[in-house]
């Protein structure tokens, strides 16, 4: 006598697993379409992903890049729309390079136009204010939106 109790229970605790469920899915998914502040970070950004803002690294580190918004392309690809590479201007005097702006070819603009996401820097002991840029096929920039900079603390040796 107690199994068709059982099998009715069963049914009725898997058919309100399964509807708390879909509810709370569908709660999640209206609240993260409805607001944007769930979403990580800006839409079109570039990051540091393993140093921030007044980070102390040592004379020879190495960065990660990242870039949300538009993707990584090897400069020899040429012009495509919503894709670049990344650049790191060591002790730039503003934050970002101005839209459409040529990034330069020196010892203080680094070109990563092999779409690559990791960089070294040696840098002299002391403060050292670093921007990350994110530009297109013919390293002009996409202006501040996809710029970030940081200020690091180099250790004496």
């Amino acid at each position: 006598g107690s199994q068709p109790k059982k099998f009715v229970l069963d049914q009725y605790t898997s058919r309100r697993q399964f509807l708390s469920t879909s509810a709370a899915a569908a709660m999640a998914a209206a609240l993260t379409a409805a607001s944007p502040a769930y979403a990580k970070g800006p839409k079109n950004s570039v990051d540091f992903t393993n140093v921030k803002d007044g980070d102390t690294v040592p004379s020879t580190f190495t960065y990660k890049m990242d870039v949300a918004g538009y993707s990584l392309s090897p400069a020899k690809d040429g012009l495509k729309e919503g894709t670049g590479h990344h650049h790191m201007i060591i002790d730039a005097p503003t934050a970002f390079v101005a839209k459409g702006e040529v990034i330069p070819m020196d010892a203080t603009h680094k070109h990563y136009g092999k779409a690559q996401t990791e960089g070294e820097l040696e840098l002299e002991p002391g403060k050292h204010r670093i921007t990350l840029q994110f530009a297109n096929a013919y390293h002009e920039s996409y202006g501040k939106e996809f710029a970030k900079t940081i200020t690091v603390n180099v250790k004496g040796a």
